[in-house]
């Protein structure tokens, strides 16, 4: 089997630049003890932390600054990378995701299905999905679910022991993300969307999810083919390129560390790992490690076709289409893959192009 490079990362970062609480060089120094590979920022309508040159490596930890738009209405959030430019707020949402994705940036659309109890804090969905050109969707958001988790009883408990309210992605945003790539390629990423804001309940003053706290919950990994080049330049793309291409898996680190965790799909000829795509046939065998013992699922065009509890499963593929994994322990989410595509054959034994999906033949 070909080998690839795992990096593990963090993404939608806040900083002292917007709302966060933190400045960047301090967060950087945080991921850098953690062992994180990479922190992508995203602060509300400013680049300044690019501006001054911070993107790039920071010995072992590489940093990726883009910046998070909303319309006038504060609503359907957006994450922009690759960008030079802070557009306009006054834009609608199908404007901005069409001049980011024109002008080359990579667009990600952040929680997206935010719904929250207490008044004082609404949510910030995201509505206008006729936009065309995003890239990414955030499937599982932290901050978000903590939210739609916290009443007026649970506060505190919620503040204390922050990790243990997280559950899963929402069942509508799968759904909706599994219709999309089933027409083309949308990456599923998760979010901290830490901010770390000082908040007091009667006498006790915390800190609402700490950098250090948000970065051990929902981490990014990264599947590359060569490792990280150490020029700059060429290593954003190589991140920028693996994102677009999906070659990514989620995990919540609260219920262990999912660095090793592999999905790829088999044939006698062929072999694609997660984000590629495979020609269809009845030799095509999809295969799952897990690196601890946990409840696995195989998911097909979004319903689960194989079942199991271990820290290995295999499936011998009975019709093409897209294929993801979801790995659950104590019955809450650990692990979220994204999708590998089996394209279907012609009569002759060629890629059906009727049938595949734009631009992802085998």
């Amino acid at each position: 089997m070909t080998a690839w490079h795992e990096y593990v990362g963090v993404s939608h970062i806040h900083t002292t630049d917007s709302d966060g609480s933190k400045p960047i060089s301090e967060i950087i120094k945080i991921g850098q003890e953690i062992g994180l590979d990479f922190l992508f920022f995203s602060d509300h309508m400013t680049l300044r932390s690019l501006q001054l040159g911070l993107e790039g490596w920071h010995e072992k930890t590489f940093v990726l600054i883009g910046y998070e738009i909303h319309d006038q209405t504060n609503k359907n959030h957006y994450l922009a990378f690759d960008m030079n430019e802070v557009l306009s707020c006054e834009l609608t949402p199908q404007e901005y995701v069409k001049e980011i994705n024109q002008k080359g940036g990579l667009g990600i659309i952040a929680h997206p299905d935010e719904t929250r109890v207490l008044p004082q804090f609404p949510p910030y969905p995201w509505t206008a999905w006729d936009a065309e050109g995003f890239d990414g969707i955030e499937i599982w958001n932290q901050m978000s679910e903590w939210m739609e988790g916290i009443n007026r009883l649970n506060q505190l408990k919620m503040f204390v022991s922050p990790r243990k309210a997280l559950r899963s992605p929402t069942p509508k945003i799968l759904r909706i993300w599994d219709e999309l790539n089933q027409k083309r390629k949308i990456f599923g990423i998760s979010g901290v969307d830490v901010h770390a804001h000082p908040y007091r309940i009667g006498p006790f003053k915390l800190i609402i999810f700490p950098y250090k706290v948000q970065f051990k919950s929902l981490r990014t990994h990264l599947l590359l083919d060569t490792p990280l080049s150490s020029d700059n330049q060429i290593a954003k793309k190589q991140i920028i390129d693996a994102m677009k291409n999906c070659q990514l898996f989620i995990s919540n680190y609260r219920w262990g560390d999912a660095k090793g965790f592999s999905f790829y799909a088999k044939s006698k000829n062929q072999i694609a790992k997660i984000g590629e795509s495979i020609s269809f046939s009845e030799d095509v065998t999809l295969i799952i490690k897990t690196p601890q013992k946990c409840q696995i699922r195989l998911l097909h065009n979004g319903t689960i076709v194989s079942e199991s509890v271990g820290k290995n499963l295999e499936y011998s593929a009975k019709e093409p289409g897209i294929y993801r994994v979801e790995a659950y322990v104590h019955k809450k989410g650990w692990i979220f893959s994204n999708h590998i595509w089996l394209n279907p054959l012609s009569p002759g034994g060629r890629l059906s192009e009727a049938k595949c999906i734009a631009g992802l033949g085998g």
